[in-house]
């Protein structure tokens, strides 16, 4: 009768610690899994960004080579005045590069204003995803550190419980001895 209580009282341990394994291994898959999520959903969000990023190199370059034109136009209408005593100069020509190049810098302006918005906004939403991903991480931990208090918790009471076992059946044993 002993060892069939003592062969009870271990596979009911066994049993409470596989479960107990069992329940960790969930816990972190879940958290796995959790993890996983984020990840994807970031990756996401910087793929839907990076077809902007490559306009924008392409803007860009655009832009720096008109403008070297235009600085190179304007250095080599420079180079042409004469320095002499008897400088003649076509207004209408000198009004009609001067605004020309100032259109060009104005639209220049304007696409750098453009970009800058949309530079504003995806920097406002990298900060918000960095602060919502920096509290989950909190969150993740903090989970993982209640999950491990669960599990202490539940070995805890199964131990308790196993104890509770003995002494109740070393208790009935006293009592049908005497």
């Amino acid at each position: 009768m002993h060892s069939q209580r003592h062969d009870s009282q271990s596979k009911l341990y066994s049993f409470a610690q596989q479960l107990s394994d069992l329940r960790k291994s969930v816990s972190q898959k879940r958290a796995k899994l959790g993890v996983l999520r984020r990840i994807k959903t970031l990756s996401t969000i910087l793929e839907s960004q990076l077809p902007c990023l490559g306009e924008w190199a392409n803007l860009e370059e655009d832009y720096s080579t008109s403008l070297s034109g235009t600085t190179d136009a304007l250095r080599n209408c420079s180079l042409r005045l004469p320095i002499g005593t008897e400088v003649h100069v076509d207004v209408r020509e000198l009004g009609d590069a001067l605004s020309s190049s100032t259109k060009v810098m104005e639209m220049i302006g304007l696409q750098i204003q453009n970009f800058m918005q949309k530079a504003e906004e995806t920097e406002s939403l990298i900060s918000e995803l960095a602060r919502v991903s920096g509290g989950e991480k909190a969150l993740v931990e903090e989970c993982g550190d209640l999950l491990m208090k669960t599990y202490i918790s539940e070995v805890t009471e199964w131990s308790l419980r196993g104890q509770m076992i003995q002494m109740h059946q070393n208790n009935l044993y006293q009592v049908q001895k005497e």
